[in-house]
């Protein structure tokens, strides 16, 4: 295990990672800190950093390589964007970085941008037909994605800084400050040819996007913490965006869920978007939690390590590995669970598309132990509930949490009424029917050592025959399954029993 901290100076803010990268090439942030730290305020002018903001990088970014230091990090990566080269004399303050730090500060190529960026979505979210856009302070990133690929990109000199103050936006909204603002986003817009292809969505990602899903969560009283895939609507984002357009600086400090480091730039992002999503007219909008931070770790991890290629995979196994959980026992509940679920399926009647449900459920059933053995499934359903999952839709993150929190013969039950912003009646009993099957298979490894090699399902209108084979006595596997016959037939309406068969190598 080894750490590695990432400085980012960006338009809006100067920004430290710190995380900490496990042998299989998984990584968690451990550490975050972000200063505000904003140039460049309009279009038409010279970045200029007076001797005050010059001392103030200097501070900053002295006191992150402390921290990374104290912590003990192996590598610092420094960037900046190419807004850095806007700035008066950027050379000798690189130089000056440099000669007072030690730390070689590395302005990416829009190029380098987009690919970071792209590679950090493509981790988190699955970017299919998708428009990646990342508003920055004076910057605005939209990259078209194909099959995961790139298909085209653009990087515009403007985001919601600049924009603010060239338009006189930032603060109290005059319409005839609107129009001008409108006119010229649909000018440079509308030259983007293939913008009005049709996307399945837009995915949204940087600070912009993390404090929209905040301003949203207090408005919907959204029940989980999660900002990765979470999903807004155009409507949602216009409905933000008039609430915003009728305040000045002072009333947009007391909007819930406001990053007031935002507050002045927040509805020339707002603007910025809404003139997009006109144009790409998506069928919906996620956001990626994901940015180029993680992007160029990725990139590190690439060249360093042999990184899971599957996300969920990815991120179950990271879990699993950073909480020295029983890897083995985990994998063997997934395995038995998994063919339950494939022979049952003329009586559950599910798609493979909750396989995935599955995985996640089965393989973390046990994580909460890493906090306390009693009680784990509570445990679990909350580690799972709070933790980074590539690729699940935040019901399929619940129902996961949930499964997994079923898997012990206690009867536990998911308090509907709390997630029922998330889930109905028909989600409690897909939950069930998958729960019932994780609940058995772990049952059936209750020794921990995979005694169970073989499995074979039988049924009929009154009962399932579940036989199982091995080398090894399964006198206590058996009894730990049959455990759930009572809630097997709740919810299978049907009678079960599991036999030994005799072994056959």
């Amino acid at each position: 295990m080894i750490r590695v901290g990432i400085i980012h100076i960006g338009s809006s803010k100067i920004r430290l990672m710190l995380a900490e990268v496990e042998d299989i090439g998984y990584f968690k942030v451990i550490d975050e800190l972000k200063t505000p730290f904003k140039v460049c305020y309009e279009l038409s002018k010279e970045c200029v950093l007076c001797s005050e903001k010059l001392i103030y990088i200097l501070s900053t970014l002295r006191t992150y390589k402390s921290l990374c230091e104290a912590s003990g990090t192996k590598e610092i990566f420094t960037i900046t964007t190419s807004f850095f080269n806007d700035i008066k004399d950027s050379e000798s303050i690189i130089s000056m970085i440099k000669l007072n730090l030690n730390l070689d500060l590395k302005i990416l190529s829009p190029e380098e941008e987009i690919k970071f960026t792209a590679l950090s979505v493509n981790r988190s979210l699955n970017t299919t037909n998708s428009l990646i856009v990342e508003i920055t302070g004076t910057s605005t990133n939209l990259i078209s994605m194909k099959n995961r690929e790139i298909a085209n990109w653009v990087s515009l000199p403007f985001g919601g800084i600049n924009l603010a103050y060239t338009f006189n936006i930032a603060d109290r909204i005059l319409n005839s400050n609107l129009d001008e603002s409108i006119s010229f986003l649909k000018d440079k817009l509308n030259d983007i040819s293939w913008l009005n292809n049709e996307f399945e969505s837009i995915i949204l990602v940087g600070e912009f996007a993390k404090t929209v899903v905040k301003i949203d969560k207090f408005k919907t009283h959204y029940p989980l913490e999660l900002i990765n895939n979470y999903e807004l609507s155009p409507v949602g984002i216009h409905e933000i965006y008039n609430v915003i357009k009728c305040k000045d600086l002072k009333l947009r400090r007391k909007v819930e869920g406001m990053d007031l480091d935002m507050v002045d730039s927040i509805f020339s992002c707002l603007l910025i978007f809404n003139e997009i999503i006109k144009i790409a007219s998506p069928d919906s909008i996620r956001v990626s939690n994901n940015s180029i931070r993680e992007g160029l770790l990725y990139d590190y991890l690439y060249k360093n390590y042999d990184v899971i290629e599957n996300n969920l995979d990815y991120s179950i196994y990271g879990i699993l590995n950073s909480l020295n959980s029983n890897i083995p026992h985990a994998q063997h509940v997934y395995f038995l669970s998994s063919i339950l679920f494939d022979k049952l399926k003329p009586l559950h009647r599910l798609e493979d598309k909750y396989l995935n449900i599955l995985k996640t459920g089965a393989m973390l059933h046990d994580c909460g132990i890493s906090i306390n053995y009693q009680n784990h499934h509570k445990h679990s359903l909350y580690i799972i509930l709070n933790s980074f999952i590539n690729e699940l839709t935040h019901k399929e993150h619940l129902m996961s949490a949930a499964i997994a929190a079923s898997h012990r013969f206690n009867n536990y039950h998911l308090p509907l009424a709390q997630f029922s912003y998330l889930i109905n009646k028909l989600d409690i009993d897909i939950i069930n029917k998958i729960g019932a099957l994780v609940k058995i298979a772990e049952g059936l490894d209750r020794s921990l050592v995979g005694v169970v090699k073989k499995l074979r399902v039988y049924f009929d209108d009154e009962k399932v025959v579940i036989t199982v084979s091995s080398p090894s006595n399964l006198d206590v596997e058996i009894h730990q399954a049959m455990r759930g016959k009572d809630f097997f037939k709740e919810i299978y309406h049907r009678d079960l029993f599991i036999e030994k068969e005799r072994w056959q190598n």
